[in-house]
């Protein structure tokens, strides 16, 4: 009797989203870029899937195991449902902690909906939900600790990764004078414009500080900017540049002094900065023969299955 009542609601709930489709076709917030009806929960995915898939396809997912649903492919109305952050069904998921970084955990559910839907099987979306953001939580929380556990080691080391981790400006000078070569010195010193070092050693030099001197992941040198109130690694290796330059031309200074004034330059240079802004044009989307396919007749066949190995 029990399983007669769900046949018959399964047939009401799919005649009334016939009626719903008609009612809200148009409605931007409930249709995609290419035209689909974009669902408002998990019951309306496994209706529209129930009118979208056809016979192969609905007899591949009815006898998969549940570990093969994360691997479907060929499913493109779901990139459809969920093609940006604020479709109505992304929002839906944001309600149970389901992000566009959970889009893979978000599809395996739908997946995992439809089959217990077409298999007569209850799914209640929180309890499946909680499984996946219970487990990526915790491992969240240990990958945090470990950080942690590493930034506390690492701020009072004198090498990381055996790399030597200067203490102030003046090891910072005294390590650049160890390793660079006296050709890059020479144009160091030459160049007289803070802004023309930085588009020169910014994403060289610069880059090489910033990461083995851990300006993002936390140490001693880290720690001496972050106590001058400069606490973002780009600006930290600028600014050891621009005082290195100094040095090398023979300048002398307080090295609390020039960090401050260095760090005052560059927020005058960001006030004055003039902000372009330029029309943006979205890249035209290429979508190989099998999307074709279902963007032409909104209809999918055949699905396949990842090979994982």
């Amino acid at each position: 009797m029990e399983c007669q009542n769900y046949k018959y609601m399964k047939k009401t709930l799919i005649i009334f989203f016939s009626i719903a489709v008609q009612i809200c076709f148009g409605q931007t917030d409930s249709i995609s870029l290419n035209g689909f009806y974009i669902p408002k929960n998990i019951d309306e995915c496994n209706i529209v899937l129930n009118n979208v898939l056809g016979k192969k396809a609905k007899e591949k997912l009815k006898l998969a195991y549940e570990e093969e649903l994360r691997n479907v492919t060929s499913l493109f109305v779901i990139d459809e449902w969920l093609e940006n952050d604020s479709t109505r069904l992304a929002n839906y998921f944001e309600k149970f902690s389901l992000t566009s970084q959970d889009f893979n955990e978000r599809e395996f559910l739908i997946a995992l909906s439809y089959q217990r839907f077409i298999n007569d099987q209850p799914f209640d979306i929180s309890i499946e939900s909680k499984k996946f953001t219970d487990r990526r939580d915790s491992i969240k929380r240990e990958i945090e600790q470990e950080r942690e556990e590493r930034y506390k080691v690492n701020i009072k080391a004198d090498s990381i990764d055996g790399i030597f981790i200067p203490t102030d400006l003046n090891s910072c000078f005294m390590e650049l004078d160890r390793l660079l070569n006296d050709t890059i010195k020479q144009k160091i010193r030459n160049i007289k414009d803070p802004f023309e070092l930085a588009g020169e050693y910014h994403m060289g030099l610069g880059r090489w500080m910033r990461n083995n001197w851990e300006l993002w992941g936390g140490s001693r040198l880290q720690v001496y900017f972050h106590n001058r109130k400069i606490f973002h690694p780009d600006e930290m290796s600028s600014i050891i540049l621009e005082s290195y330059a100094k040095y090398l031309n023979g300048e002398t200074f307080d090295s609390d002094e020039i960090i401050q004034i260095i760090h005052t330059q560059h927020e005058e240079f960001m006030k004055n900065e003039v902000v372009t802004t330029v029309a943006f044009k979205p890249p035209k989307i290429k979508y190989p023969k099998n999307y074709k396919q279902f963007l032409k007749t909104g209809k999918i066949n055949d699905i396949s299955f990842k090979e994982v190995y």
